[in-house]
């Protein structure tokens, strides 16, 4: 399947972030560069997810996303990441972002996902997603690593 690529301005975008593991850490670490507003909920977060809070770059809510539903809500988030590894807390993220018109995200989820998160490569002002259609995942890493290469030697070089 192709999906079609869309680039979003984030600056200032509510963004929410339920877990704080290696793969809700990655999407954090893509979001923040991108000026996106992110509230992370997490029982427990990251070494890297509490310096970007505690650097003032996000919101982090320690606890469980049951224990903090019912204000989390009272925001618009313009995208939901799903990633606690618990199928039940990561589906009923999925149901409440969508009750509230998000795009949700359920990381390892791809049937319940509106969209995927691609490998980025950026250099100045270029930026370029890659995605394997959410398949295979090794292959998407590997081309973004050589279009990071490319990218970066253009811009030295100036090319």
């Amino acid at each position: 399947m192709a999906y079609f690529p869309l680039f979003f301005d984030l600056e200032g975008k509510k963004v929410l972030v339920v877990g704080a593991g290696p793969v809700a850490e990655r999407r954090i670490r893509k979001l923040c560069e991108f000026g996106a507003g992110i509230t992370v909920v997490a029982k427990e977060a990251a070494e890297e997810v509490k310096k970007l809070a505690a650097a003032g770059k996000l919101c982090l809510l320690t606890g469980s996303y049951e224990e903090y539903r019912e204000i989390l809500w009272k925001e618009d988030y313009f995208l939901v990441f799903a990633a606690t590894g618990s199928p039940e807390t990561d589906c009923l993220v999925e149901l409440d972002g969508r009750q509230q018109g998000a795009f949700v995200n359920v990381a390892g989820e791809k049937e319940s996902s509106d969209f995927y998160v691609p490998g980025i490569a950026r250099a100045g002002e270029v930026t370029v997603g890659i995605t394997s259609g959410g398949g295979d995942h090794a292959l998407a890493r590997r081309m973004t690593e050589r279009v990071q290469r490319f990218l970066t030697e253009e811009m030295e070089t100036g090319g």
